[in-house]
């Protein structure tokens, strides 16, 4: 896309304008080739266990497992974003995991894939994905000035939410035409578009520190979050939405036990989810920045806790699927809005180290919400499980807007050298 074309669609659309800096250009377009390829391996991995055991409770042990790996190694890997020229240490995730695909693909190429294989790599790519996680978010501040930061991290999280969309849709063909082995080789091609938008990039680099230890750096950095009022704020308020929020086990269960909906109705349902998000994400692009950010999140907050409540009292299939659509615009907006929070509150020495934890919050939590949800129907059924997750949220939501002003009040206004900054940069530059 050339600068002009980019200069144009900023003016149509201010959520578009960290796309005139060419270095975060640069990031979100290999990105995206590169999360397609990620979420073809993903489908095609699924497909596949699932062909070898035929066993659900070893299909879902390769998520388990990278999870537990994200976990064990996350607080680490923020630790590391912030003692590393964090451009470089996105070289190694990548290439590792690369590295990772092409082995799986040999393998499963050759016929010699066995479970073990997999779940071995499921936790080579959660361990990676910890290190790589934060010190991708920790370089925003490098690519895009204070004042497009919101706009930054919607962009960023469009990219997941389109990698999700198309990547299954290309996997399933991939399969049926190739076989399950092309998918990984395809994915080895699309890390290339990352690492050359990397080596492209012209980044600053950060001041990095070392102390003698690592844990006395991860113990800081806990220290230095949790001592915030805003952050810890939002960071519980994370680990409520990822703990408590709609997902995958709830959908399935409202689809099956409530709606009786089959198969095609749950597919439905969770294409309506992935609707909802990217209605939510357009909508934020088309809107640019929210100037009241702490009042924003507060509100889309309590609009996506009143959307878990609604599907709670509803049979309808039809009003089901509309109020998850719901739910997820709403989500998109709070969660745009809590991680543009974490991004401007946060030191650029603490940085990797904070956004290790909230990703810790919301991705580890998001594993342990399908057990909460399991337990949650077991103890009174789909409706209790979303009704009582919605109250649950709900409080939190009432107690942080009562206790800590900082939230509520949150502008994140752009700093006056930054702001000076964006104003005279020209289309294109970074």
């Amino acid at each position: 896309m050339n600068t002009a074309r980019i200069l144009i669609l900023s003016q149509l659309f201010p959520g578009l304008r960290p796309l005139r800096h060419r270095d975060f250009a640069l990031y979100f377009s290999g990105l995206t080739v590169s999360q397609i390829g990620d979420w073809m391996e993903t489908t095609t991995t699924s497909w596949l266990l699932y062909q070898i055991t035929a066993d659900p409770i070893l299909l879902g042990l390769a998520g388990a497992i990278r999870a537990a790996s994200i976990i064990i190694f996350g607080l680490f890997g923020g630790a590391i974003a912030d003692r590393t020229d964090r451009r470089r240490l996105l070289f190694v995730t990548q290439s590792g995991f690369a590295l990772s695909s092409l082995v799986l693909g040999t393998l499963v190429l050759g016929g010699w894939v066995l479970p073990w294989h997999i779940y071995v790599f499921s936790g080579v790519n959660g361990a990676l994905g910890s290190f790589d996680a934060p010190a991708r978010r920790a370089l925003f501040p490098g690519l895009v000035p204070r004042a497009e930061m919101q706009s930054a991290v919607v962009l960023n999280g469009a990219v997941f939410r389109l990698g999700r969309l198309v990547g299954p849709a290309i996997a399933g063909v991939v399969i049926a035409a190739f076989g399950p082995a092309v998918s990984y080789f395809v994915n080895v091609a699309s890390y290339a578009a990352i690492l050359v938008a990397l080596a492209l990039m012209k980044v600053p680099r950060a001041a990095t520190r070392a102390t003698s230890r690592l844990t006395t750096d991860i113990l800081d950095g806990l220290r230095y979050t949790f001592r915030r009022p805003l952050l810890r704020s939002v960071l519980i308020l994370e680990s409520m939405h990822s703990l408590f929020g709609l997902n995958t086990a709830i959908i399935t269960i409202l689809a099956h036990d409530v709606l009786r909906a089959g198969p095609e109705g749950l597919g439905l349902l969770l294409s309506a989810q992935a609707f909802g998000a990217l209605v939510g994400t357009a909508g934020l692009v088309v809107t640019g920045d929210v100037e009241h950010k702490g009042r924003a999140m507060i509100v889309a907050g309590g609009a996506y806790c009143v959307a878990l409540a609604l599907l709670a009292a509803t049979s309808s299939f039809e009003i089901a699927a509309a109020v998850i659509v719901a739910a997820s615009i709403t989500d998109a907006y709070w969660t745009a809005m809590r991680n543009t929070m974490f991004q401007l509150q946060t030191d650029e020495a603490y940085r990797g180290r904070t956004l290790s934890t909230v990703l810790l919050a919301g991705r580890g939590f998001t594993q342990a919400a399908q057990f909460e949800s399991g337990i949650a129907v077991a103890a009174g059924g789909p409706h209790f499980a979303l009704a009582s997750g919605a109250a649950a949220i709900a409080l939190v939501l009432v107690a942080v807007n009562a206790r800590t002003a900082e939230v509520r009040s949150f502008r994140g206004l752009p700093d006056p050298v930054a702001a000076v900054t964006a104003g005279s940069e020209q289309p294109g530059s970074g």
